[in-house]
């Protein structure tokens, strides 16, 4: 049997997984014990903590959690230890650089550039500070984002300057009235000292995509997809994310358009990643990837949907979904390394 690592975060959770008992404690160890061990793999969880630091983890097979902390302080630290693994030459699944962008829109948008074709490429402009942008001539409208922030949280359509400047100091702001003042001090004591920005949380401005009525979420799993509707509700202006999971449509109610599910496996193929989360969107003439994710999955598509979609012959066909959260996580990366060689 070959030996997986996998590593928990200190509540001993590993990944994600919708109507989890108890409440937010990821998947069912056991069960992914016994689904891995069935495809001759042997996993050992243990606690990021309890890792012996001065054990050779060379060619060593680790798959890791992430975590959604506030300001997400341990997911930084989560980072630390994968990159570490990965340095000394640890086989980390997925690639460390996704656990970089987990949650982390500016870094999403930039490894874009490099991992993924132009029909997948955004008009978006990265900054680390409201200065920079308002430095910018721009063309309205646009998409302002924070670079943390899930279900449409931190989103804002800016119509002109004005909302610009609205909106880049709710989501630029530090909030930091101590630093502010220290810093107001020092540019009274000292001519021409520059005072740092009060306005320097990262934050990404993307070009606004007219005419949308919804977009797709859509789970890649391998060969299997996992799809909902996600309709732009009326309280939501004009996000489809955040509207709630009754409000969406599943699987064979999903109303996908052709095409949608091969742009979506090219996109986790080029990605090379055994699993993916996609945002898409659809005007009529092309697909949009709005957003990424690579790990830490939103699972609801899974848990409420009665079909998955696979190809078959270049025809994607409806099977009836009996995978769990932990069975299709399986499939996914036993696949991925089985491909890969690894």
């Amino acid at each position: 049997m070959k030996d997986i690592i996998c590593l928990c975060d200190y509540k001993w959770r590993f990944g994600s997984k919708d109507n989890a008992q108890p409440y937010r404690s990821g998947m069912d160890k056991k069960l992914l014990q016994e689904l891995f061990a069935e495809r001759e793999y042997q996993t050992h969880f243990i606690k990021i903590t309890d890792m012996e630091l001065n054990h050779n983890y060379r060619d060593q097979y680790i798959l890791y959690t992430s975590q959604e902390d506030a300001h997400y302080k341990y997911k930084s630290f989560i980072e630390d230890i994968v990159y570490y693994l990965y340095l000394y030459g640890a086989k980390v699944i997925p690639h460390y650089k996704y656990l970089k962008a987990n949650n982390n829109k500016v870094f999403m948008e930039l490894l874009r550039n490099i991992v993924l074709s132009s029909e997948y490429q955004i008009d978006t402009k990265v900054f680390g500070c409201l200065e920079e942008a308002l430095s910018v001539n721009w063309e309205y409208p646009l998409v302002v984002k924070t670079a943390q922030g899930a279900c449409g949280s931190g989103v804002y359509l800016a119509k002109d300057r004005n909302e610009l400047f609205k909106y880049l100091k709710i989501v630029a702001d530090i909030k930091e009235i101590k630093y502010d003042l220290h810093e107001s001090i020092r540019a009274l004591r000292h001519k021409g000292y520059i005072k740092d920005s009060s306005y320097r949380e990262k934050f990404i401005i993307q070009k606004f995509i007219p005419n949308l009525t919804n977009d797709w979420k859509v789970l890649v799993f391998w060969d299997k997809i996992f799809v909902f509707y996600r309709p732009v509700l009326k309280k939501r202006v004009f996000k489809a994310s955040g509207g709630g999971h009754d409000n969406y449509d599943y699987a064979e109610n999903a109303k996908v358009p052709e095409g949608l599910f091969d742009y979506a496996i090219k996109a986790r193929e080029q990605l090379d990643v055994p699993n993916a989360s996609l945002d898409i969107a659809y005007d009529g003439e092309r697909y949009y990837l709005l957003e990424y994710q690579c790990l830490y999955l939103g699972t609801v598509g899974i848990v409420r949907s009665n079909y998955y979609f696979k190809r078959e012959n270049d025809n994607w066909i409806a099977v009836s979904n009996n995978e769990t959260v932990e069975s299709a996580y399986v499939h996914s990366i036993t696949s991925y390394i089985q491909y890969n060689h690894i």
